[in-house]
């Protein structure tokens, strides 16, 4: 993808690129969403401690293939800003979750592998978007009792709003033929986080007595 050869969206009047990878991937998003219904349910230490747990197994392998992409095509994204599996694992240790635990976590096998900058820009569409989402969570845990230095994943480092803009710039600037690719990538990401975070899913009737998010509004 030649930076200098851009041709945006479908044409004039047309979808962008990113309503369209956007459109493409809301089925996806939907069933995440739905599924989980964080800002909905009661939260506890304990689920907040799993939320982390399963997390990091999504990132972790998604952020070591951004890596190994981004030393192949450098300056395209910063991905060492976006890393949010370290901070993952320091709200762990927040709560009191020792390197045994730490060592013992799981990843998740079936995350998408970018070796293309159209199929790491699908990896990034998500894991950037999550960080938007995460100020609501974030802010909905600290309410429930949860402590805001074991909430850093959620937002990941300052300036998660820039790093959006960078990412959909960048999106935007694609070549047409590359959208299709950063589409199916943004789905099976999406996919990918809807299958390992089924243990929450399922967890939807908390201990009685225990805190609940209130209602997000939007911002």
């Amino acid at each position: 993808m030649d930076g200098n050869d851009v041709r945006r969206g479908a044409g004039p009047g047309g979808p962008g690129a990113l309503e369209r990878v956007r459109a493409a991937t809301a089925a996806a998003h939907e069933r995440l969403d739905a599924g989980l219904d964080v800002l909905q349910r009661p939260w506890t230490l304990d689920v907040h401690r799993q939320w982390l747990s399963l997390t990091w197994g999504l990132l972790a392998p998604l952020e070591r293939g951004l890596a190994a992409w981004a030393a192949a095509d450098p300056g395209a994204l910063d991905v060492r800003e976006r890393a949010r599996a370290d901070l993952a694992r320091a709200d762990l240790r927040e709560l009191g979750v020792d390197d045994a635990e730490l060592a013992a976590l799981a990843e998740c096998p079936d995350v998408p592998v970018p070796t293309t900058r159209a199929a790491a820009l699908g990896v990034c569409y998500v894991l950037d978007g999550s960080t938007l989402g995460g100020r609501l969570i974030a802010r909905a845990a600290v309410a429930a009792g949860v402590p805001p230095r074991a909430c850093t994943s959620l937002t990941g480092r300052e300036g998660s709003g820039r790093r959006w803009k960078d990412t959909t710039a960048a999106l935007n600037a694609v070549d047409d033929d590359a959208v299709d690719e950063i589409s199916d990538v943004a789905t099976a990401t999406f996919t990918a986080y809807e299958r390992w975070l089924a243990p929450l899913s399922a967890r939807r009737t908390p201990p009685a007595g225990s805190a609940g998010f209130p209602a997000a509004k939007p911002t």
